[in-house]
């Protein structure tokens, strides 16, 4: 099954440098091909719609010349009608005039009128003359005064002394669409009047439409001022080129007389064609040629390359395959040999019969054989003595004699065997050493391990009595910290007491003064009183020597002196007051200085309290920080006893296990045979 995928695989790479010989060589013929029919179909489809352009240009003109013919004609009637003398005069005779039939020549110009309109009775409708404010016309003659022909279009024959064409219009007579020529009646190099006649562009837009542009392509009639006088699309009719859905570009071609034939769009219809000018008319043919239709032939011309490229394509590529399997071939057998001989069978043969590189090839492939079929010889030889040295047997023998690089072989296989020997022989030895070795260590290792066991009891111990003494410093500097706190908010407090003291000293002060100061005002009290009563008795002393006249100013006087006395009185109460008052204040004051001495004497004692306590705090934190010291030392210790346990018990067991080790390694040992030395061959 193996042998099955390798071959399908095999083929797979055969197939695989075929397919990548015929896409190169097709890539390459590919794109060859595809530059050329490009540059040959651009270079056709130029000149293809160069030709198209020409062929459209010359009809374009052609309609356009036999558009000027037609305008020639009637342009041409009417400089007649404008050179007619006897129609000078009576434009001449008439001005002034309340009416025309009254005018010299009237009848003579009727009649020129009609036999105007009579020379071309289905084109001209009508024939007329005309001046600011009247008209002749036939073919039924009328004339009119006071009309204002000045407002009318075809008046600019008069204004601009030209031939004027006006827009097409509905006649409102026959509805059917009509232009006006118009021409200025000059007499003496004054302009009189004008010359007009009235034409059915029927005939005009009918021969425009039998010209045929192709199958499908048609022309339309452009007038001066961009109206639509012919279409084949009748809604366009008698609108603005702006109006009917034309693109921007023919309508700047329109506008700037180009006769370039270029591409643009009518109602989403893309189109090719150009704008020619009818004569001096200002008239202008718009030829419209579907674009299907005039790419058509460019279209087939490239459709017949791509075609033929293709046949060609298809051709060569069937050449390719054939000719690349043809040399591909011999590759395949000996693809197939080498395939074989990897398998390991030798037993092939190459039947090529080539002189170039692959005969070569074959060549050395059948060499390559012979020799292969040699190796097997050492190979299998080589083979059983390994597999004698995997069984036990170290003394190998070599009957072959081994050519070329297989002769390393044997020199390294006989030098294999020698060091296996000398190997097995020192490993041996080893071996028992190590195991007497092991029966040591592991001794040694569990007397460790006793001792180190009892060690970390000890430890534990040690570490169980340190953590006490740990906790006990823990609570002092607890306490002490606690006690700092209260003296702290004690020394606090009687900072506070000492400040209400001090401002008690001073508010007894300030009353003090307020006394001092209350016992002046009663003095003066006291003084007021006193010539208060003095005043009294001198009123009444007055008031004896008037009489009977001044009793009532004497009893005025008496009270006034009973009021002193009291006044006097009751200053001489308060003064004695204020005095006791003053005599407490002072003995207060000595007091409450004696109190605030006794409170800054208490501040600086408990200051000191807690400045000591302080020290505690810190003493008690530097023991906690020594004994968590000698905490982390013992467990430093703790672990290095209970590592050091392990370790032993480790070591003992490592070496109770390298002991049986070495005893596995004798008996693996002795399977092999060192009793034979190796040959050298």
């Amino acid at each position: 099954m193996k042998n099955n995928v390798r071959g399908k695989n095999d083929f797979k790479a055969h197939k695989s440098i075929t397919t990548k010989f015929i896409l190169t060589l097709f890539i390459v013929c590919f794109i060859m091909l595809v530059a050329t029919g490009g540059i040959i179909g651009s270079t056709i489809n130029s000149r293809l719609i160069e030709n198209e352009k020409i062929i459209l240009n010359e009809t374009s003109s052609s309609v356009s010349n036999k558009a000027e013919v037609f305008f020639e004609r009637y342009i041409a009637i009417v400089e007649q009608i404008a050179q007619d003398k006897n129609l000078q005069q009576f434009l001449v005779d008439a001005k002034g005039r309340s009416t025309l039939t009254q005018t010299e020549g009237f009848m003579t110009a009727a009649k020129t009128m009609e036999d105007t309109q009579k020379m071309d009775p289905e084109v001209i409708l009508s024939a007329y003359i005309a001046e600011d404010d009247y008209y002749l016309v036939s073919p039924t003659v009328q004339s009119k005064v006071g009309y204002d022909v000045s407002s009318k279009e075809y008046y600019k024959a008069v204004t601009e002394n030209r031939i004027c064409i006006t827009d097409p219009y509905v006649d409102a007579i026959t509805g059917g669409i009509v232009i006006t020529i118009s021409g200025p009646i000059t007499v003496n190099g004054k302009i009189e009047g004008l010359a007009a006649v009235d034409i059915a562009i029927e005939k005009l837009t009918k021969m425009v439409g039998e010209y045929a542009l192709g199958d499908t392509g048609y022309f339309s009639l452009i007038t001066k001022n961009n109206i639509v006088a012919a279409h084949k699309n009748e809604e366009s009719l008698l609108k603005s080129i702006d109006e009917i859905g034309l693109s921007d570009s023919i309508i700047a071609s329109i506008n700037s007389d180009s006769q370039e034939v270029s591409e643009y769009v009518y109602k989403n219809e893309k189109l090719f064609g150009n704008s020619v000018s009818i004569g001096s008319t200002g008239w202008k043919i718009l030829s419209s040629m579907p674009e299907k239709e005039f790419m058509a032939d460019t279209r087939q011309l490239l459709t017949t390359i791509i075609t033929v490229f293709l046949i060609v394509l298809i051709i060569l590529l069937i050449t390719l395959a054939i000719l690349i399997n043809k040399m591909t071939k011999p590759i395949k057998k000996l693809t197939e040999t080498t395939n074989k001989l990897a398998k390991g069978d030798l037993n092939v043969s190459l039947e090529i019969k080539s002189d170039d590189e692959i005969g070569e090839l074959a060549k050395s492939v059948d060499s390559l054989t012979l020799r292969l079929k040699s190796y097997i010889l050492y190979i299998n030889e080589s083979v059983k003595v390994l597999n004698e040295v995997a069984d036990g047997n170290l003394a190998m023998e070599l009957e072959n004699d081994y050519e070329g690089e297989f002769a390393k072989l044997k020199a390294a296989l006989i030098h294999v065997s020698n060091t296996l020997i000398d190997t097995i022989g020192k490993i041996k030895n080893s071996s028992s050493s190590i195991n007497m070795n092991a029966e040591q260590v592991s001794t040694g290792a569990q007397t460790l391990a006793q001792g180190t066991t009892e060690q970390a009891s000890a430890i534990e111990e040690l570490s169980a009595e340190v953590n006490e003494i740990y906790q006990t410093i823990v609570g002092n500097a607890e306490y002490a910290e606690n006690a700092g706190d209260k003296a702290t908010e004690a020394s606090r407090e009687v900072e506070i007491g000492n400040g209400h003291m001090r401002d008690m000293l001073s508010a007894m002060d300030e009353i003090s003064n307020s006394s001092s100061e209350i016992g002046k005002i009663i003095k003066v009290i006291d003084d007021i009183a006193f010539q208060t009563n003095i005043l009294a008795l001198n009123a009444a002393v007055e008031a004896a020597r008037a009489g009977s006249a001044g009793k009532g100013f004497a009893v005025v006087a008496d009270e006034v002196r009973n009021l002193a006395q009291k006044s006097a009185e009751a200053a001489k109460q308060t003064t004695t007051l204020i005095e006791n008052s003053i005599q407490a204040i002072n003995k207060g004051t000595v007091l409450a200085d004696e109190a605030e001495k006794s409170l800054a004497s208490i501040v600086s004692k408990t200051n000191e309290t807690n400045e000591l306590i302080n020290e505690i705090v810190k003493a008690s934190s530097q023991q906690t920080v020594s004994v968590n010291q000698i905490r982390s030392g013992i467990e430093q210790i703790s672990s290095v006893v209970q590592e050091n346990a392990a370790t032993a018990e480790a070591s003992a067991a490592n070496s109770e296990e390298l002991s049986g080790q070495s005893q596995i390694l004798n008996d693996l040992i002795s399977r092999f045979k060192t009793n034979a030395p190796a040959e050298n061959n």
